[in-house]
């Protein structure tokens, strides 16, 4: 039988979702470009070397722009990968070219590498995560496959880097999420609207959020 917690969660995702979805796609293309924005007035990403990004999927906020620009300026993209017989998320340098993207079993685009070319969360310098739901905490909700969870566990014990960025659409606000043992709280969330820095009010984070 699920714990209140866990229904609670289930309907915030479900109403997240339905808020996602409801967006027109001249919001989701002006959303991506408002946030490529904001995240280049970031010190941190900007002076981020080596940046663990997300292929978008189904009504996710579009990182394209995003990671268009950072190739531009010289920063190495990264991207979620999971092994077929793995039960742990790694990342994948990727150079930008599509045709190098593969579909994984659930319908993610990954790079196509060799697995000895993974590399673990620890080797990045700021992770931008996919949100369903995002409170001003520090609280997400993804999929709830616990992927990122897994592969951020030592970021509960551990400082950043990598510094972890929450990325969705601001109606995909909640007022609380209830947090389970083994959530890993974001460092910000950066949505078209705004740039939240989690458990600062004034915050370098925050410099030059326009």
């Amino acid at each position: 039988m699920q714990s209140e917690a866990e229904l609670r969660r289930h309907e915030l995702r479900r109403q997240a979702r339905a808020a996602r979805r409801e967006l027109s796609e001249g919001e989701r293309v002006a959303a991506a470009q408002a946030l490529c924005v904001r995240l280049g007035t970031l010190p941190a990403f900007a002076s981020a070397r080596r940046i663990g990004c997300y292929a978008a999927v189904a009504s996710e906020l579009s990182l394209q722009t995003a990671m268009d620009a950072a190739l531009v300026r010289g920063q190495q993209i990264y991207l979620p990968h999971v092994e077929h017989t793995a039960p742990d998320m790694r990342f994948a340098h990727w150079t930008g070219q599509h045709k190098r993207l593969l579909t994984n079993r659930f319908g993610i685009p990954e790079p196509l590498v060799d697995v000895a070319e993974l590399v673990p969360a620890q080797t990045l310098d700021v992770i931008l995560l996919p949100l369903l739901a995002f409170d001003r905490c520090g609280g997400r909700l993804g999929s709830g496959a616990g992927y990122y969870d897994r592969a951020l566990a030592f970021r509960r014990e551990s400082p950043a880097p990598p510094l972890l960025i929450g990325i969705g659409f601001a109606c995909q606000e909640v007022t609380d999420i209830p947090m389970a043992e083994w959530d890993v709280p974001l460092d910000l969330v950066v949505t078209e609207r705004e740039l939240i820095v989690i458990g600062a009010e004034q915050s370098p984070l925050a410099a030059n959020d326009p």
